[in-house]
């Protein structure tokens, strides 16, 4: 997918992020950040966290923190290790005013090996199941002083459904392949995905010295109205089985055909307007220390 599509994606999600959020971890969020800015000696007035963004990719947790305005950072640092997505965070963020936002084009690595000021909150939206938890877990808790907190929201935790049915036993394999794919990534030569992450957070955070303030479920879920789906959400969708075709091309657990087979009444069934699509994940509020 070139930066163009990527980055429409990108934006097409933001609605169906918006719906997924869980409101008991985002409230409990709120409040506990907002606390920690107010004790804070790094924040610039009383209740104003500095945050800290991972793969904050084209700004959309920004958009959305700054329109909703329960949470008041005192600043906002977002980093990416794609350029062209900073570079579209910035032409969208240009109108927001409502806090400083500092961009960066930067790796996780990268950032925890230049000097900084420990942050009040670090933000990981949709970013632990694209690495090995358990390698960078550790490395993160310095991101945060005392009393920090970590929000790793909408992690992917092993369910994914379409609907309507195409064959069943089809439907199965090719989803249990799609999973298989995403525990077998591998990028620069580390392990880089977890099918199952959000569930092993529950237990990898507290092994790794964090103690979970609040979890929940936080479902993709995409459904037509009357044969139309909400926003860009239909764009959204043909990414979706568009991934599904990069993944598993050529793949040895699908005989010649199969994928096409599958793949061919789901885009026909998108653009009929039929189309559903559930993934379970979760978000999980968690301190640094305990």
């Amino acid at each position: 997918m070139d930066d163009a599509s990527f980055i429409r994606y990108l934006a097409s999600k933001r609605t169906v992020d918006d719906r997924a959020l869980n409101l008991r971890v985002w409230n409990a969020m709120i409040a506990a950040a907002s606390a920690a800015g107010a004790s804070a000696a790094g924040a610039s007035s009383a209740g104003r966290p500095r945050v800290l963004e991972i793969g904050g990719g084209i700004g959309t947790m920004v958009e959305r923190v700054a329109a909703e305005g329960l949470l008041k950072p005192a600043s906002w640092t977002l980093f990416d290790s794609q350029p062209a997505l900073i570079e579209e965070a910035r032409r969208r963020l240009a109108v927001a005013d409502a806090f400083p936002v500092e961009l960066l084009a930067c790796d996780l690595d990268s950032f925890l090996g230049s000097a900084f000021i420990p942050f009040d909150l670090v933000v990981a939206n949709a970013f632990l199941d694209l690495v090995d938890p358990a390698e960078v877990l550790p490395r993160m808790k310095r991101l945060c002083g005392p009393g920090g907190l970590f929000l790793f929201s909408i992690t992917f935790d092993g369910m994914t459904a379409l609907e309507p049915e195409i064959d069943a036993d089809l439907d199965r394999r090719v989803i249990e392949c799609y999973h298989r794919t995403m525990d077998e990534r591998v990028a620069g030569g580390k392990r880089s995905g977890d099918s199952r992450c959000g569930r092993h957070l529950l237990s990898l955070l507290p092994a790794c010295g964090y103690a979970i303030v609040e979890a929940g479920s936080s479902d993709w879920v995409v459904y037509p109205r009357a044969g139309e789906y909400p926003a860009d959400e239909r764009y959204f969708l043909g990414c979706i089985l568009a991934f599904f075709e990069e993944s598993l091309s050529g793949r040895p657990e699908l005989a010649r055909g199969e994928l096409r087979a599958w793949l061919d009444p789901r885009r026909g069934q998108l653009a009929s307007g039929e189309l559903v699509f559930v993934a379970h994940q979760l978000d999980v509020l968690a301190s640094g220390s305990r």
